[in-house]
């Protein structure tokens, strides 16, 4: 009988590399659905002389956008699992979900003035897109690339 071949860990910097975009364009999706249902929540809101933390689509702008930043941060942490180092799934995944807002901050608002919800639903349409297409490039455990 012959001994089982060992198996080699992935690539760190491999999987860094496509970890981080991955998380990224999780979040920027997320954030561009967050900001799709805060603009349907505002339909037929009449402008009020003080605005209300308490009203639905706030409570989904405040709620949501951390959360979107949370998955994100998840989604890149579930993908280092195969470094087995909590410190760097747990830095890489604050970064990923960090870098996250910061891009929808800079896609959103101008994607939004110029194409509206159908513009956000796109933007959130590619981001799935492409992070389907960067988990399907992620070595797995027991793989090099």
């Amino acid at each position: 009988m012959s001994a089982p071949a060992p198996t080699s860990a992935p690539d760190p910097v491999a999987l860094v590399l496509r970890a981080l975009p991955f998380g990224v364009a999780v979040g920027v999706g997320c954030q561009a659905l967050v900001t799709f249902g805060v603009d349907v929540l505002k339909t037929g809101v009449p402008l009020a002389e003080k605005p209300s933390l308490t009203s639905a689509h706030a409570l989904l702008l405040l709620l949501g956008t951390p959360a979107a930043m949370v998955i994100a941060g998840s989604a890149t942490w579930s993908l280092l699992a195969p470094i087995r180092n909590p410190w760097r799934q747990a830095m890489l995944g604050s970064i990923a979900g960090l870098g996250s807002f910061v891009l929808s901050v800079l896609l959103i608002w101008p994607i939004h003035g110029f194409f509206g919800r159908p513009g956000l639903l796109g933007l959130a349409a590619v981001a799935a897109v492409a992070s389907l297409l960067i988990a399907r490039r992620v070595p797995a455990i027991g793989t090099s690339t």
